[in-house]
Parts: C-alpha cells; structure tokens; sequence
C-alpha cells in the first residue's frame, strides 16, 4: 500500500506505525510517500498514484464536492489529529506596536495607502486558512480587503517571513515554533485560542478504494489508531520526536520537536503559557470522525470561497457521506479482536 504524507509533526502516527511494527501487525506492507503539499498529495490519490493519504481534514470534502479540481468521492473514516497550529506574525508588526487583533487592525487602517499585508496558510482550503480567517474577522479585519492571502508549503513559511516576503502566517507545528525559536516571529493565537479541539489531518481515501480494498482499509486505520494512542502518551513524548525528526522525516531537531509536543507553547516575546489540548492525536476519543466536525468545515468552506452554496447542498448529507463513523467503529472491533485473541 502507498501512503502518501507532508512532513509536519502530526504525521507522527504514520512514522510510529512503520517504525514500531504497527502496520505489519495488522498485515499490511505500507509504503510512506513524503510529498512537498497538500495539491500535490490531493492530485496523486486522485490519479492512483497513492492509496491513502495524511490529509488536512477538509481535503475529503473539497474533492467528493469536486473543488478546486474533478470530483473525486473520497471518505474518511479516521481523525489523526487535532489542533497543532498557530498564527505567526514577524517581527516588525511586533516593532510596529502590534500584539493582537485588535492592534493589527489598527496598524492595517494606518498603513492601508501604503501597502497590504500578506499571510500565508498552506493551502487555500485548509484548517489553516479557516483559523487565520476567524481570527482576523474576529478583530474586524476585512478579509478579502485589508490583507492578501497566499499559499506556500509548510517547509517555506519561515524563509519566507524571515525575508520579508510575508507578513505571517497560519501553519502547523514544527514551523510555528521553529520560527519562535529563531527569533523571527512572534504568535498572538494558537489554533486552541480560536477554535479548541477542532479537527485537523484526517486518513484519507477515495470511495472506491473504501469499498474494493475493505479489509486493507480497515486494518490501516486499525494501525493508526494504536499508533495515535502511543503518540499522545506523554511517555512517549522525547521517542517520538526521534522518530520523526530526521532528514527524510520532518528534518527538525528533536529538541524543537518535544517542545512542539509539550503541554505549552511558546508564543515568543516572553509569553509561554500551558497549553494541554494544542495538539491531540488520540485522547477524548479524539480519532472519531463525528458530524459536528463535518459542519465545522462545511460552515467554514463557503466563506473561504471554495464552495458554492448549490455546491454543498445538505450538511447532514454531505457529512454522513464523507465523515465515516461507521467504518472507525469497524476497524476499532478489529482491534479489540486482535486484542481479545492475545490474551487467549
């Protein structure tokens, strides 16, 4: 099975899978593609190149509804994270007297017929992008006329804030932190400060492979589960980073990397503050994919313009098609089976 993935820190539970024997205890031989984007990854599961991919978790959405390219019906019957981001301004809005919302606000009005600021999120229909859009209306910012949004892959955001070419950006851990730690910006929020406990990356794969290949589906999120659960195990916390923090992995030390899985955050300049819920990969049933995630990103894609009304349609309908609590509840009988057989 090819398995497609962006190098973030919540793809974790994929490296864990591989490397701690998770995959082939279910019977699978898996093969981990690292991809540079989410286009990228989105257009190879389309065309077969890979099986199932890491998702940002509206991916499944945009390509049943058919956005941004041909309509793809795809599900997911798996969460593999939630939360993990942050906004990330530079350090000249931090200079410029800038501190949150409501002072980046007045900092655009006064600087309106000089220039527009820019930000960057990863992809246009992204977590990313939901949460930077929330966050700026929330401060009476006007997204489409007071700042530009761009995209850019997660690995470019700090380059690119430390040349000047952006003014911020929404990503994913390690990258926030990375950019903290190197002193070239700053965070006013984190995902949890503006949307706690939201949905994040998700396993993602077309319709007809849920359907043709059932019995490899269910044991890949069976794997993933287990693999989730050890990932959000604090023991685990320093084994975790090791995994991922190589070259060909998230190529992060792994000093940055536990940090990014602690139970705080950094927001630079000083401020750190207890955070518990940044970033969850299994925890508070955590991996179930429920209908009021679905309309979280539902209710969030028209604003973002990546869908149009007709295009959406009935909510409840559109969820149930691709959020998959049936096939998790499947695949969580497979493991209390394997569990059941070990102890007889």
């Amino acid at each position: 099975m090819q398995v497609g993935l962006v190098s973030l820190m919540d793809a974790a539970p994929f490296f864990v899978a591989a490397d701690y024997g998770l995959f082939s205890k279910h019977g699978l031989k898996v093969t981990l593609n690292r991809e540079v984007g989410w286009a990228t990854i989105r257009e190879k599961l389309a065309y077969g190149e890979l099986d199932a991919i890491q998702a940002l978790c509206p991916l499944p959405f945009a390509a049943t509804l058919g956005i941004q390219s041909s309509r793809v019906p795809s599900i997911s019957g798996l969460l593999v994270s939630r939360g993990g981001n942050a906004i990330v301004l530079s350090g000249d809005l931090w200079k410029r007297g800038v501190r949150d919302g409501r002072t980046l606000r007045q900092d655009i009005v006064n600087s309106r017929y000089f220039r527009k600021y820019i930000f960057a999120t990863v992809y246009s229909c992204s977590t990313h992008a939901f949460l930077i859009r929330d966050w700026l209306t929330s401060a009476g910012i006007d997204v489409e006329r007071d700042v530009q949004l761009v995209t850019l892959p997660p690995s470019q955001m700090c380059r690119n804030l430390a040349a000047g070419t952006i003014d911020g950006f929404c990503a994913g851990e390690p990258w926030p932190s990375l950019a903290i730690s190197q002193e070239i910006g700053w965070s006013p929020a984190t995902s949890v400060d503006i949307s706690p406990g939201h949905p994040e990356k998700a396993l993602m794969v077309k319709e007809s492979f849920a359907e043709e290949r059932s019995e490899e589906h269910l044991s890949l999120i069976a794997a993933l589960v287990e693999a989730c659960a050890f990932c959000d195990d604090p023991i685990n916390r320093e084994a975790v980073a090791r995994c991922i923090s190589g070259r060909r992995r998230v190529n992060c030390s792994e000093d940055l990397l536990v940090d990014s899985l602690s139970p705080s955050f950094n927001y630079g300049m000083g401020r750190t503050e207890a955070k518990p819920d940044f970033v969850r990969f299994s925890s508070r049933d955590s991996n179930r994919p429920r209908k009021e995630d679905a309309h979280w990103i539902l209710e969030r894609m028209n604003p973002c313009g990546e869908a149009k009304d007709e295009n959406l349609g009935d909510l409840d309908s559109i969820a149930s098609l691709v959020y998959r609590e049936d096939i998790y509840e499947m695949a969580l009988k497979r493991i209390e089976a394997k569990s059941a057989t070990k102890i007889l």
